[in-house]
């Protein structure tokens, strides 16, 4: 058995506690994502809310997608659609009114469409 020798030992000794810390280490990574993940969607559930509740809405499809980086602010990308320029820039100041109100300095990326609605006669 001579490969039962120090070096040896010590190698395969040093390869576990390698191969634990980078599974610790994939473990905590999992853990800060999925914890991130249900931040950004308690977030984004609060910022729907107000946008339901404007009615000068009505009728418009606004939805906000949350997204946490690891660093930096959240991200809030507004898409659908809406009837105007005023109603668009009324989306975008509820979500950013309300990101203030919950304590999240929130960055805007506005999607929205503004679909002129023509009306023809029947």
């Amino acid at each position: 058995m001579e490969w039962f020798t120090g070096p040896s030992l010590a190698i395969g000794l040093a390869s576990v506690v390698v191969v634990g810390g980078l599974i610790a280490l994939g473990v905590r990574y999992l853990e800060l994502r999925s914890r991130r993940e249900e931040d950004a969607t308690r977030l984004q559930v609060a910022l729907t809310e107000p946008l339901a509740r404007e009615p000068a809405l009505a009728g418009s499809s606004v939805v906000p997608v949350v997204s946490l980086p690891l660093r930096g602010r959240p991200r809030v990308e507004l898409t659908g659609w809406v009837g105007s320029r005023e109603m668009r820039d009324l989306a975008v100041r509820a979500v950013t009114r309300e990101g203030q109100r919950l304590g999240q300095s929130v960055r805007v990326i506005d999607r929205v469409e503004v679909i002129d609605r023509i009306r023809r006669p029947a």
